[in-house]
């Protein structure tokens, strides 16, 4: 069982996981019950993961991809597809090279983004 889902979660959500769910990881997933696989299913997809720390801006990573700029208003950071909603940061379509200039969108971003709430 650690096996299986170690190949795609960290080992220590997964240890985490199977003891709370009572599921020994030396089981096999074949040979789980039925309703102990419904049970790890519903936990894989609803158990609340909390972030309580960081490492640290020196370890600090972005990601690449979201929601295409043309689906903004780059004005004012506001979704021309759900009236209200503004966006900011890694959430949307843009990325740089390594060495602040993620950041640096981040805070640009979330600047206009708060001035288009507060001026509507």
């Amino acid at each position: 069982m650690t096996t299986a889902l170690t190949e795609r979660l960290p080992r220590t959500l997964v240890d985490a996981l199977l003891a709370e769910l009572e599921i020994p990881g030396t089981r096999p997933v074949s040979q789980l019950p039925r309703e102990s696989r419904r049970r790890l299913v519903r936990a894989l997809c609803e158990w609340p993961l909390c972030v309580r720390d960081s490492r640290g801006w020196d370890v600090a990573e972005v990601t690449a991809g979201g929601v295409p700029l043309d689906e903004i208003d780059c004005a004012t950071m506001e979704s021309r597809r759900c009236t209200g909603l503004y966006l900011a940061g890694e959430i949307l379509d843009v990325d740089g090279r390594v060495g602040g200039f993620n950041l640096q969108w981040a805070w640009s971003s979330a600047f206009v983004a708060a001035r288009g709430v507060t001026a509507g």
